[in-house]
């Protein structure tokens, strides 16, 4: 294998990767949303307000943190080719 194709095979290991991290960093707040949501529900006898509150909650902060990936990610690749 030339290192061409070295190269290309990390590349495309690195965008698994990513793509990977993404799923789990999206997924993640939200359903930890979800449980601590429904957990509070039915401590305090409520009917579903905490949960919304805390998917919503969930939601934003997966989307934060994929916002903060990407732009280190693509900030990264931006710099190294000027």
């Amino acid at each position: 294998m030339n290192d061409n194709g070295k190269n290309n095979h990390k590349d495309t290991l690195q965008n698994l990767a990513l793509i990977s991290q993404i799923g789990f960093s999206v997924i993640t707040p939200i359903l930890l949303g979800v449980f601590i949501g429904r957990f509070l529900d039915e401590k305090l006898s409520t009917r579903g307000i905490f949960s919304i509150i805390f998917v919503i909650f969930g939601a934003i902060t997966g989307f934060i943190y994929l916002l903060i990936l990407s732009t280190k990610k693509f900030g990264k690749k931006n710099n190294k080719n000027p």
